[in-house]
């Protein structure tokens, strides 16, 4: 539903109380590299740290129920939908700034786990498709939006391969990454399709031309050699919004309704997360605050 004026918002966040602050602090257990993004979630604080449990290779859909640490928005609206108001970052970090925080919904994952990280070929997801169905795991409906990374679930071993992800599109029709190369020794949380190097994309792999969307996790592929040793995931999620933090300490806070009016809908069942990016090498015990409101109507 949203709002049609501003007396609408302002009513139901001060008479009706459909409006909330969320908070988030992690920890980087690791130093990360520069010019990379990385996925927030595995690294710890508050929420917890996510382990992306689960049998290798199955996928596993995600919502604001998840076990693994959520950042909680209140449960469905429906009728009514909730949309983000403002956003607001910072990093105290030695090295590493400036940085970027992406707000994602994780819809999904897939755990690859032994061997299917530390030897090469096809690795054959076992995932239902997304569908238009009313339930939180078809949010977007026929995957509509949802974009793919590669991230480490721990850090990784030696060696640096290619790799590509087979998926189907909103149409059901096969689609390709493009064929990426990963980086060896990456550390916890890392996204091993990102970087400064050639057969990189920072943070999402590039879809076939003309899709606008992924509704099915196909297959991963390793080729060329294998990663020594790690445990990474495959991440399907919708990107929300982006705000910068140019320097440690600087807090940035962004309004989604007056200078950038956007306000992006939280969708029923939304397992919100965050992926960053650093310009340098982001040192280990950096901290990472971000918090948002968001209000229902």
């Amino acid at each position: 539903m949203g709002w049609t004026s501003q007396d609408n918002l302002i009513d139901d966040l001060t008479n009706n109380g459909q409006g909330d602050v969320a908070f988030c602090q992690k920890t980087l257990t690791a130093v990360q590299i520069a010019g990379t993004w990385c996925i927030l979630g595995p690294h710890g604080n508050t929420p917890p740290a996510s382990t992306y449990a689960g049998a290798s290779l199955t996928y596993v859909p995600t919502d604001d129920t998840w076990s693994e640490g959520v950042i909680w928005t209140g449960g469905d609206k429906d009728p009514e939908t909730k949309h983000f108001l403002s956003a607001g970052a910072s990093v105290v970090a030695a090295a590493g700034a400036p940085w970027y925080i992406m707000a994602i919904d994780l819809v999904g994952y897939v755990p690859l786990t032994g061997a299917d990280v530390s030897t090469t070929g096809t690795k054959t997801v076992t995932m239902t498709a997304i569908g238009a169905g009313a339930g939180t795991g078809d949010r977007y409906p026929n995957g509509e939006g949802l974009r793919l990374f590669v991230a480490a679930d721990t850090a990784m071993g030696a060696n640096a391969p290619t790799c590509i992800v087979n998926y189907l599109d909103t149409g059901g029709g096969a689609g390709a990454t493009t064929t990426f190369t990963s980086t060896a020794s990456l550390p916890l949380g890392a996204i091993l399709n990102s970087g400064a190097a050639a057969n990189k994309h920072n943070p999402f792999l590039p879809l076939a031309a003309g899709d606008t969307g992924v509704s099915d996790i196909v297959s991963l592929v390793w080729a060329g050699t294998a990663h020594a040793s790690g445990t990474v995931i495959i991440g399907l999620c919708k990107p929300l919004w982006v705000i910068p933090v140019p320097a440690t300490g600087l807090y940035t806070k962004v309004d989604f309704v007056n200078s950038l009016p956007s306000m992006r809908q939280i969708k029923d069942g939304a397992n919100i997360q965050y992926l960053m990016f650093q310009t340098g090498a982001t040192t280990s015990a950096g901290i990472i605050m971000v918090d948002f409101d968001y209000a229902w109507g």
